[in-house]
């Protein structure tokens, strides 16, 4: 079964080249460019497929990536969700400052802008685990 990833980035050219390397992958993908949309997506999929890993960067337009993920775990403990058995969530950032905030919210993980693609992979598989070869 494929792994489901979110991808929460303001920065066009970073979403186009993720969606498509990850699908290259094995997993699949949906990807948004603002806060908003992310909730929404994360609240669409939780009753249907919830996703396995969220990329979401701190610094978007409209609700900053820090909202989002505070967003995102109130809603997983309003539905009794222990935060280990939650939706994994990496945050992406360019500012080495923001991770701190990011952790004291309840992120997984992060990584610092400019990233490799190797070390991003290195993230997600160690979180959701590795994409099948074939379906």
């Amino acid at each position: 079964m494929s792994k489901y990833i979110l991808v929460v980035d303001d920065e066009i050219e970073v979403t186009k080249a993720l969606n498509l390397r990850l699908t290259k992958l094995g997993y699949k993908v949906v990807s948004v460019s603002t806060g908003g949309e992310a909730i929404k997506a994360f609240l669409e999929a939780y009753y249907t497929k919830p996703f396995d890993v969220i990329l979401l960067d701190i610094g978007l337009p409209d609700v900053s990536g820090c909202d989002v993920l505070r967003t995102i775990r109130q809603e997983e403990e309003i539905r009794g969700l222990n935060y280990d058995d939650g939706v994994k969530i990496v945050m992406q950032t360019g500012f080495k400052e923001s991770w701190m905030e990011a952790f004291n919210g309840g992120c997984d993980d992060y990584i610092i802008k400019p990233y490799s693609f190797e070390d991003l992979l290195e993230k997600i598989n160690e979180k959701a685990g590795e994409p099948p070869a074939e379906e």
